[in-house]
């Protein structure tokens, strides 16, 4: 049996003064579509990690997992 991915997931996340810390997931299906998905991402909305799940060559399932780690400073304007 060959290895096969079965779906995709790029996750988002954002600071919500009411909520906390929010998050967005979206399925995408190729490099192509992460590509644009991720050039159309802008601050507050940063990148959070790519989830890639699948079977490897036995047939168990298998996930992958990519972090990442970014920090925005917005300054608050002084009240």
């Amino acid at each position: 049996m060959l290895s096969a991915v079965q779906d995709c997931t790029l996750i988002r996340r954002r600071w919500d003064r009411d909520s906390g810390l929010v998050e967005t997931s979206a399925p995408f299906s190729s490099l192509e579509e992460l590509y644009a998905m991720c050039l159309a991402t802008t601050n507050p909305a940063l990148i959070d990690r790519i989830i890639i799940r699948g079977r490897n060559a036995e047939g168990a399932p298998q996930t992958l997992t990519f972090n990442f780690q970014s920090i925005t400073v917005t300054p608050s304007p002084k009240a």
